[in-house]
């Protein structure tokens, strides 16, 4: 459905630099990657950060506050820090958790070129019930029945499947019904060629400098 497969950081080019850094995003786009994915996480002062894990050294993400921040080793970016990227990139913006929406939409609403998706689906399924003008997807691990009416019914047009339950027959279905396919954590040529066979879309890769160069030597 795309007209070329694309290449996304996961977290920008983490093996390289540390994961959801603004030094991490700069190094997948320096490389040529068609844009990152990055994990969106509110503290409990309302602080809107990029970060993956639930938790640091036992404590629940959204129960700290920003003050936190400094300690934790190395840069860790806020959401507002996406702005650096406006028309540079496609960002793949997953949220972790619901029940922040209005901060959420204060924070991305005018960011061009995003695509907003979850592990949690409510998530995905209040914004659509909002009529939000960027498009959703759905974060899956594991391969769902019926999956392509399951995400139409969300309101998403991406499904971000990891990427070993990923096969041509499950492409078909989705992209039969206007359904992109970005697998995610792919990290070996033998995948990526495995899932550009199949007809996805693209991928979210740890090695994104390796993968296109992977795309540069494979295309034609």
């Amino acid at each position: 459905m795309t007209d070329r497969f694309l290449v996304f950081g996961h977290r920008g080019s983490p093996r390289r630099f540390p994961e959801n850094t603004v030094a991490s995003f700069e190094e997948a786009l320096r490389c040529g990657a068609d844009g990152f994915e990055t994990d969106l996480r509110l503290l409990s002062d309302k602080t809107a950060i990029l970060f993956h894990d639930d938790e640091w050294q036992d404590a629940e993400i959204e129960t700290l506050a920003a003050d936190w921040m400094p300690t934790a080793g190395y840069d860790i970016a806020r959401v507002r820090d996406l702005a650096r990227f406006a028309n540079r990139a496609t960002m793949v913006l997953e949220v972790k958790r619901a029940h922040w929406e209005d901060i959420l939409l204060s924070e991305i609403a005018e960011l061009p070129n995003i695509i907003v998706a979850s592990f949690d689906h409510s998530m995905v399924a209040e914004l659509a019930r909002r009529k939000v003008t960027f498009p959703l997807g759905v974060t899956i691990f594991g391969r769902m029945v019926g999956g392509a009416d399951y995400v139409k019914r969300l309101g998403a047009s991406w499904l971000f499947p990891q990427f070993s339950y990923v096969d041509r027959e499950l492409v078909d279905e989705l992209h039969a019904n206007g359904i992109r396919v970005v697998p995610w954590a792919p990290n070996r040529e033998r995948d990526w060629t495995r899932l550009r066979d199949a007809g996805c879309d693209g991928v979210i890769t740890d090695y994104p400098c390796e993968a296109v160069e992977w795309r540069l030597t494979t295309d034609g």
